[in-house]
C-alpha cells in the first residue's frame, strides 16, 4: 500500500540528488531549502522501504535500491512528460481521429482537398479517415457519431442535434448527350427541355438536386420527365452520354470529361446548388471543431454564388 503514497515530485527530488550526489546542489537546483529535500529523500525512503543513499560527511553515493530504483524513476518521469504534452495537445485537437463523409461531387468543386491539405498541413499526427457516402447515410452516421465531419448538398432534412454550414455555392449546368440538337448552342434555354427526361442522383423529391431539378423545370413553365437514378454523378454523366437523358449537374462536373457528353450553361435565371458541411452541434472532438474552423476559413476565403455579389 506504500507504493501507492509516492509522488512525482519524490522522484524529481531524487532525480536531482541522484544526478548531483550533493544535497545542497541539488536542492539550489530545485529551487528548495536543503534541509527540506534531505526531509522529501528520507520520506521517500520510508515509503520504499529501502535506503536509497549512503550519506558521509564527505559524500553521498547511491545504494543498491537507489540505482535500480534510479533507472525506474526517469522511465516514469519521462512517461508523465509525455502523458502530459499528449494531453495537451488533444486538447487543442493536434492528434485524436477525424472520420469524415463526402458526397463524390465534393472532390470536384476542390474544396474538399484544399480544406483537407490545409488542414493536414496544421495537424499531421490527427488520423483521417475519409469515406464516399450517400448524404442521407453520412447523417446517420454523424448523429450516431460514427462520423464526424460530413460534406453534404443540401436542402436535405437534417437530424436533431445536427448542423451544417455553406462552403460554396456554385451555378448548375447542363449535360446533354454531345449529339443533341441543343447542343449546338452556347447557352440553352430550360423550357426547350420539356420534352426530355431527366436523370437526377438518388435522392427524394425534396433533396438535393432532385428538388433543384424540379424547382428549375417548374418555374420553366413545365413539370419535368423524371427518369433514371443513380448514387454518383459519373453515372448520371455516363447516361446522359449514352443517351438515357438530360441532367441539371453542378458546373465543377465538368472535370468529368467522358465521351459522348457535353456541358452548357442555361440562358435563364442561374440556378445554384450548395456544398456544406454537416457537424454535430454538440461537438466534444476537439480535432472536429479544428477542422470545422479551417472549413469557415476556406467559407470566408473564397466567397461565391448570389450571396457574394
Amino acid at each position: 500500500m506504500s507504493r501507492h503514497l509516492i509522488e512525482l515530485r519524490h522522484m524529481r527530488y531524487f532525480l536531482a540528488v541522484a544526478e548531483d550526489l550533493n544535497f545542497g546542489r541539488a536542492a539550489e537546483r530545485l529551487g528548495i531549502a536543503q534541509p527540506n529535500l534531505s526531509q522529501q529523500i528520507k520520506s521517500l525512503e520510508e515509503i520504499v522501504g529501502a535506503r536509497l543513499f549512503n550519506r558521509t560527511q564527505r559524500s553521498v553515493r547511491l545504494t543498491s535500491a537507489g540505482e535500480h530504483f534510479l533507472e525506474e524513476a526517469r522511465q516514469t518521469l519521462a512517461h508523465a512528460d509525455t502523458a502530459l504534452v499528449a494531453a495537451r495537445r488533444a486538447g487543442r485537437g493536434e492528434i485524436g481521429r477525424l472520420a469524415i463523409g463526402y458526397v463524390g461531387s465534393a472532390t470536384y468543386t476542390g474544396v474538399l482537398v484544399s480544406i483537407l491539405a490545409a488542414f493536414r498541413d496544421d495537424f499531421p499526427d490527427v488520423e483521417i479517415e475519409l469515406s464516399e457516402q450517400e448524404m442521407e447515410h453520412q447523417l446517420r452516421e454523424i448523429a450516431a457519431g460514427k462520423l464526424d465531419i460530413g460534406f453534404i448538398r443540401p436542402p436535405i432534412e437534417l437530424p436533431l442535434g445536427i448542423g451544417s454550414s455553406l462552403l460554396v455555392r456554385e451555378e448548375l449546368s447542363l449535360a446533354l448527350p454531345s449529339r443533341h440538337p441543343l447542343a449546338k448552342l452556347d447557352a440553352v434555354p430550360l423550357a426547350k427541355l420539356r420534352d426530355e427526361v431527366f436523370i437526377t442522383p438518388r435522392h427524394p423529391p425534396n433533396v438535393s438536386f432532385h428538388k433543384h431539378t424540379t424547382d428549375a423545370c417548374l418555374a420553366a413553365g413545365f413539370v419535368p420527365r423524371m427518369g433514371p437514378q443513380a448514387a454518383h454523378f459519373v453515372t448520371i454523366v455516363s447516361m446522359v452520354a449514352i443517351g438515357l437523358g438530360v441532367a441539371l449537374v453542378p458546373r465543377s462536373c465538368g472535370c468529368l470529361d467522358l465521351p459522348g457528353v457535353c456541358y452548357r450553361p442555361l440562358s435563364d435565371k442561374p440556378i445554384y446548388a450548395d456544398l456544406s458541411v454537416a457537424f454535430r452541434r454538440s461537438e466534444p472532438s476537439q480535432p472536429a471543431k479544428s477542422f470545422l474552423r479551417y472549413c469557415t476559413t476556406y467559407r470566408n476565403a473564397h466567397p461565391s454564388g448570389p450571396s457574394a455579389a
